[in-house]
């Protein structure tokens, strides 16, 4: 098991990644939350299986949406897991 804390800046308003995040992460069996910081960028921690993280890592280098322009991000791994229970976001 292994933790994941991305954040998602650059052209991220409008292009559906909070949607796409969130549907990738549950259909994964990932636990976490996914929300627009007050820098404007989407931060996203997210915990599980170490399969799971390594293919939704995978699913984010692809790019998440293809309305976006720029896919740009930074990722750190953490082996301490904070035991979420839920996949959260700020949208439905």
């Amino acid at each position: 098991m292994k933790r994941a804390h991305i954040i998602f800046f650059g052209d991220v308003t409008g292009t559906g990644y909070r949607f796409f995040i969130k549907q990738k992460a549950i259909e994964l069996g990932l636990k976490g939350y996914c929300k627009i910081n007050h820098h404007k960028q989407i931060e996203l921690e997210i915990e599980g299986k170490n399969n799971s993280i390594d293919e939704f890592l995978k699913f984010v280098e692809k790019g998440v949406s293809l309305q976006a322009k720029s896919n740009s991000f930074t990722v750190e791994i953490y082996d301490d897991l904070k035991g979420f229970i839920t996949m959260d976001s700020d949208i439905v």
